[in-house]
Order: C-alpha cells, then sequence, then structure tokens
C-alpha cells in the first residue's frame, strides 16, 4: 500500500477511535437486551393477554431456535409488573444478568 494511503487509512482509524464511541462488547449487550426485552413483550401480549396459544408456541420456538436464556426471557415476562416501561425492563434484566455467570453452560 502506497504510504498516502497508510497514513489516509491511520487517520481514519484514528477519528473512529474517539472516546465517545462505545465499546463493541457494549453496543452488542445493548442489542442483545433489546432482543430480550422485544420478545418478551411480544410474548406478554400472545400469552398473558390475547391467550393466543398459536403465537405464543410459534414465539417460544423463536426463543429457542435462536438460543436464547430461558431464564432471562421467564425473568422478564414474571418480574417486572409493567413491561411496556423501558426502565423497569432494564433494572429487572440488569438484575437477572448480576446474579448468573455467563460463562457457565
Amino acid at each position: 500500500m502506497p504510504p498516502i494511503l497508510q497514513a489516509a487509512s491511520q487517520s481514519i482509524r484514528d477519528l473512529l477511535r474517539t472516546p465517545g464511541v462505545q465499546s463493541f462488547d457494549e453496543c452488542r449487550l445493548r442489542n442483545d437486551r433489546q432482543s430480550y426485552v422485544a420478545l418478551s413483550r411480544q410474548l406478554v401480549q400472545a400469552q398473558f393477554v390475547l391467550r393466543d396459544w398459536e403465537l405464543t408456541t410459534r414465539l417460544w420456538q423463536d426463543v429457542a431456535s435462536r438460543e436464547m436464556d430461558l431464564g432471562r426471557i421467564i425473568n422478564l415476562l414474571y418480574c417486572c409488573a409493567s413491561p411496556e416501561d423501558d426502565e423497569a425492563m432494564r433494572c429487572i434484566d440488569e438484575g437477572y444478568l448480576a446474579l448468573i455467570n455467563r460463562k457457565d453452560p
């Protein structure tokens, strides 16, 4: 690679490493949490509000096919009194994650 391109490439990489940029793990955790919260809300609606057995079954199959943590889903379903509240769901989820060891199978 020509020296001018190497210098430009390095400059671009340096710009992307600003302190305000979140780490990959932080972004993954946020996206992971959003997936769990969204699916938990869908399950609350299907299972408790609509009492739709087929939709509930499909959603649980989605949980299984995505190999999601069943304990985490169940915790969000049964421990959060207001699943529409983002802050409440986040607190419940953080509480669960603090109790488990992510390295356990």
